[in-house]
């Protein structure tokens, strides 16, 4: 793609990013081997957080929470204004956790590589848009980096590639590796799953995924004067779907993954249908504000998915699991089965959250890793084959979509610069890539 002459900062080809992340990473690796698993001589964890959006904000007050002696050291983003919006609510919540001195912000496309060339950081929070997710685990992994890493964890198959290739050398390594799927630890959820696997809802008959709620302008601006093509589409990141991999990868992972989790499979082919009804104007970039997919598991059940972003409609975000003797329902804010064994969930109110980064913190201090990247990839995938699927109106299979799909979006070079849009997809015309 063409880039303007007039950038804030310098480009960065890939391959000059390969490089450079090499060579900070190779360093960073040598002095973690020097001082061990975390901070010689203490107990304490220093986190750093790439990426400071809302949510990845709120990832790292859950993380400062969840033990004691864990501090945040160092973040990094593309923005100063982001850095100084996060760091206000991380003071206001979890003020005496927080030793981020000016020295230990970075900023630009490279910023990561910094954070992880600092001997002193034992943890990595990864809260960037998905588009840049691989890479980022990639030489986390390389520096030698225990990880969290927000969903989902690519926006096509060359990410998903890469980020098996990152599990494999994590396990190598004796790397932690925790992922942004919180209802793995929700109490409510673990309880459902293991009703419906004792047989309490009888022989599953289908399942299904919903996120349905209204227009999602969360709070991102629309574009200010003075924004280059690249901070707009960085800044406005979940409307390009070279950024958030769209709604349905972004959000809708989320009851995919439950239902994956069920099935303990994920789903041999899929077709989908969507479109682009309500958001329309070039502000709203380049996604998709509905979706619906059919997904079929190797045993033959169907899991029916659908998301959508639209004002007014009928707010929907749960999975439904149909049996033979009764219906599972399950959402962050309850769980029930209706039919011959009635049950409700009686506990309160609870995320997942808080033991999510628990667990990632005890895994280092005990030096017993957890490596939930696998299944983040698949997950992710799953997702990303429905996308595929609705842009291009064909029916897709899993393995073509892991093995032989060349998709690999966003641009050949970082630079806050020149980026025309992609056009949106237009199933039967969009190519199959």
């Amino acid at each position: 793609m063409n880039q303007t002459r007039r950038e804030i900062r310098p480009h960065l080809s890939r391959r000059n990013f390969l490089k450079r992340s090499a060579a900070a990473t190779g360093a960073a690796l040598a002095a973690s081997a020097a001082r061990g698993v975390h901070a010689a001589g203490s107990d304490k964890i220093r986190v750093a957080m790439v990426g400071c959006g809302h949510r990845g904000t709120q990832d790292a007050i859950y993380c400062l929470r969840s033990a004691p002696g864990v501090e945040l050291y160092a973040i990094a983003d593309m923005f100063q204004d982001r850095v100084d919006e996060s760091l206000r609510g991380l003071r206001r919540e979890v003020p005496d956790k927080v030793n981020v001195p000016a020295g230990r912000v970075f900023l630009g496309f490279d910023a990561c590589e910094k954070v992880l060339a600092m001997s002193e950081v034992d943890l990595v929070m990864l809260l960037t848009p998905p588009g840049f997710r691989p890479q980022h685990v990639a030489d986390a992994v390389k520096a030698g980096k225990h990880i969290f890493m927000e969903k989902p964890g690519a926006v096509d198959p060359a990410g998903i590639r890469s980020l098996l290739r990152s599990a494999d050398e994590a396990d190598k390594k004796g790397l932690s590796i925790v992922v942004g799927t919180q209802q793995r630890y929700a109490p409510q959820y673990l309880e459902i799953i293991q009703r419906i696997w004792d047989g309490q809802i009888g022989e599953i008959r289908m399942l299904k995924a919903h996120w349905i709620c209204h227009m999602v302008n969360w709070h991102f601006a629309h574009r200010q004067p003075g924004w280059s093509d690249m901070e707009w589409q960085i800044r406005c990141w979940p409307f390009f779907t070279w950024l958030s991999g769209d709604h349905l990868v972004e959000q809708l992972c989320h009851n995919i993954d439950v239902c994956n989790w069920i099935m303990k499979s994920t789903p041999e082919s899929c077709i989908g249908l969507g479109g682009r009804q309500v958001r329309t104007g070039p502000e709203y970039g380049n996604i998709y504000d509905h979706f619906t997919v059919e997904y079929l598991y190797p045993s033959g059940l169907t899991m029916l998915a659908m998301a959508a972003q639209m004002e007014g409609v009928t707010e929907k975000v749960d999975n439904t699991i149909e049996g033979t003797r009764g219906i599972a329902r399950v959402s962050r804010a309850s769980a029930s089965i209706e039919g011959e064994k009635p049950w409700r969930y009686a506990g309160g109110h609870d995320t997942g959250d808080l033991a999510m980064h628990g667990a990632l913190i005890r895994s280092i201090r005990e030096k017993k890793p957890i490596n939930e990247c696998r299944r983040l990839a698949t997950t992710t995938l799953t997702a990303i084959l429905g996308r595929m699927s609705t842009y291009t109106g064909l029916a897709l299979k899993f393995d073509w979509a892991m093995n032989e799909s060349k998709l690999e979006l966003g641009p050949k070079r970082l630079t806050l610069g020149e980026l025309p849009v992609e056009p949106v997809a237009m199933p039967g015309k969009t190519k199959l890539v």
